[in-house]
């Protein structure tokens, strides 16, 4: 049967919205005893009655009561999820406030049967193995299921049975919502059309939201050893400097922290060079936090008018919608990484390509093209070496390809990529020879942090929890794989029904059919491949971010696999997908308005022990010019990430005590400063309270 559209519910719909708005209002003005989760919980709330309150007064009352408990269903999802290197479901509540969760996520499976059995169960089965088949439902069940859990939290410490638990759960939870998800399309919807909006809208979204991401979760704070790294080297860098002089020997013991290295007389940053330099005008401003968010719309931009060209602008408006939309990227980009510099490099030279295709003598395009890609080399070596080949075989094979053109493309690619080799020589006094690699050789052993299989690689006794065994091999390599990957359904996207699921969508109903659907699954295929061969499993911080640069492609392919949705089930008007696109545009706003301010709360803020005590301390004036001797602990960085390279003679020295100090050599090395020792009294908080 066809469902009957139900009236606009004028005055009952208007309540719940204005009680929406109000709630969420409410929310930031609560007092610091309300837990940080909690605070979020209850602007879900008010998210999923001002959805419900405009659904009612547009006439879809069954869609406002999917919506609203959706909303909450993965909402409750997440609050039942921790969150310390990896995400894990807590499968036994512990409180009343997990009951509650559990109780929400029942009332949405009591709304799904109910709406589903009212449309008939049988008829709704019955076209979807007509349209879908069972055979890849099953297999799209399957794929969701086996990445609904990070597999590194278990194999560790060999607890089979708990991964197969939490598989089954994570599963069973992504069905629930996506049945919930297909109800919603058999109703009549709220929205009456299609909305179209300038591809500018996403991008200046994109930069609002991370700009407030960055504020309000990361505090404009590094959060990891490398942060902290590339911050130095900014600051060195915008002073016109590779290194400062190495400060007195006393000192030493307090400064030695992450990727920072005192030898040779010199005191620089081991990372690499190609995040700093871009880093350090915005350094010398004083808003280093500005740049990633500034780079993300314009990635944004970039990815419009690549999807644009190719797929045409319903689909590239799709692409922008879910680029603007993602955690994963949202968070890299309110972050001090480099990795949302290397997206835009890669786009920025994809779109050069592009338009190289249509001209005759585009020499200037492929040569910035070539540029672009070699400060990728510049930030992250075996990106631009991946980046660079693959995007060197597409100009040479390309629409207009020949040798000529590839040529010119590589020569770019040469004059910013050798901007490393003259960095190694400088600082190793081998052009082959990374700082980085120097830095861990004399810590870990030779060749530890080496790329490729072998016993010796990888950090000795392992790192956290995120390196199983010693050396690396293919088990491992596949293990850290699965567990990626997991990230990456969980991070990419953050919707309840799984990140991945129109990527699957792609392989399972529609296939590449393009010229460009294969470019863009040779792109990912390849970063995945050749990231397995490195030991470390980097996705506890922003996701899965050694795979950054698919992220383009993935989000591609997921247009294209939402394109086979489309044609499967349109709409009542013909090929219009109203219920459909409502609930893309819902799966959205999920990813955007929840999952995201829930991955602040419980994630990003401050994460790694870094807060902003030492920070709002030292901008009171109490430090002077002393030297702060600060407890050995995880917050540490949190006060070494405030040190002047240069030491300067007004501003304090901050040192780890970690009990190798010679206080009286420090006084020697630097007369006239006093010396205190200074607890922050700042602990780590529970965002549960």
């Amino acid at each position: 049967m066809t469902p009957s559209p139900t009236r606009p519910a004028g005055l009952p719909g208007l309540v719940l919205a204005a009680a929406g708005c109000a709630l969420l209002v409410a929310v930031p003005v609560l007092p610091d005893a309300v837990a940080r989760v909690d605070r979020w919980a209850l602007g879900v709330v008010g998210l999923a009655l001002f959805v419900a309150g405009q659904s009612l007064r547009r006439g879809a009352g069954t869609f406002a009561l999917l919506a609203a408990l959706f909303l909450g269903g993965g909402a409750a999802q997440l609050y039942l999820t921790e969150t310390p290197l990896f995400p894990t479901l807590r499968l036994r509540p512990q409180d009343a406030r997990d009951w509650i969760a559990v109780a929400v996520i029942l009332a949405e499976v009591a709304a799904a049967l109910t709406v589903l059995a009212r449309l008939g169960t049988g008829r709704l089965l019955a076209v979807a193995g007509r349209r879908l088949g069972w055979g890849r439902i099953a297999i799209f069940v399957a794929l969701t299921t086996l990445f609904a859990s990070p597999i590194l939290n278990y194999v560790g410490r060999g607890a089979g049975t708990a991964y197969v638990a939490h598989l089954a759960a994570g599963g069973a939870l992504a069905a629930l919502h996506l049945v919930v998800l297909i109800a919603m399309a058999m109703v009549p919807s709220p929205v009456s059309g299609r909305y179209r909006l300038t591809p500018v809208a996403p991008a200046v979204f994109t930069l609002v939201v991370s700009l407030g991401l960055g504020a309000v979760a990361f505090q404009h704070l590094p959060h990891v050893e490398e942060e902290v790294a590339h911050l130095f080297q900014a600051r060195t860098f915008a002073a016109g400097a590779l290194w400062v002089p190495a400060p007195p020997e006393a000192a030493w013991p307090g400064l030695a922290y992450g990727l920072q290295d005192l030898s040779a007389g010199r005191w620089f940053a081991a990372t690499l060079p190609g995040w700093p330099l871009v880093l350090a005008p915005f350094v010398a401003l004083g808003v280093p936090w500005l740049l990633n968010p500034v780079l993300a719309g314009i990635s944004v931009l970039l990815a419009y008018a690549i999807a644009r060209r190719r797929l045409g602008r319903d689909q590239a408006d799709l692409v922008a919608l879910m680029m603007a939309s993602s955690p994963w990227l949202l968070a890299a980009a309110a972050s001090l990484m480099p990795h949302t510099l290397t997206l835009a490099l890669l786009l920025f030279a994809w779109w050069l390509v592009q338009r190289a295709e249509g001209i005759d003598r585009a020499g200037r395009q492929l040569f910035l093209a070539g540029l672009s890609v070699g400060w990728i080399f510049l930030t992250r070596p075996l990106d631009g070496l991946v980046m660079g080949a693959l995007t060197a075989f597409w100009v040479f094979a390309g629409p207009r390809g020949s040798p000529a053109r590839a040529a010119v493309f590589a020569a770019g690619w040469v004059v910013t990529g050798a901007l490393l080799l003259f960095h190694n020589l400088a600082l190793t006094g081998n052009a082959l020879r990374l700082a980085l690699t120097d830095l861990l050789d004399r810590h870990w052993g030779a060749g530890a942090n080496a790329f490729g299989f072998g016993p010796e690689i990888g950090q000795p006794g392992g790192r956290f929890g995120l390196d199983l065994w010693p050396g690396h091999g293919p088990t491992e390599a596949a293990v850290n794989t699965i567990n990626m990957t997991a990230s990456l359904q969980f991070e990419l996207l953050g919707w309840s029904i799984g990140s991945l699921a129109l990527l699957y969508a792609f392989f399972l109903w529609q296939g590449a059919k393009r010229t460009f659907d294969w470019v863009m699954l040779a792109v990912a295929a390849t970063i995945v491949g050749v990231t397995a061969f490195y030991w470390f499993a980097d996705s506890y911080y922003v996701g899965p971010r050694d795979w950054f640069l698919a992220a383009f492609p993935l989000l591609y392919l997921s247009a294209r696999g939402y394109d086979a949705m489309r044609a499967r089930f349109p709409g009542t008007e013909g090929d219009s997908n109203i219920g459909i696109d409502s609930i893309l545009a819902l799966s959205c706003l999920f990813g955007l308005l929840i999952f995201t301010p829930w991955r602040g709360v419980v994630k990003y803020h401050e994460y790694g022990d870094f807060h902003t005590t030492y920070r709002a301390t030292l901008a009171q004036g109490a430090f002077g010019n002393a030297i702060v001797l600060v407890k050995a602990g995880t917050d540490a960085g949190a006060a070494l990430m405030l040190n002047d390279p240069w030491l300067a003679p007004d501003r304090p020295i901050f040192l780890i005590d970690r009990g190798e100090l010679d206080e009286a050599a420090l006084k020697a090395a630097f007369p006239g400063r006093e010396i205190l020792r200074y607890d922050a009294g700042w602990r780590a908080t529970d965002p549960r309270g």
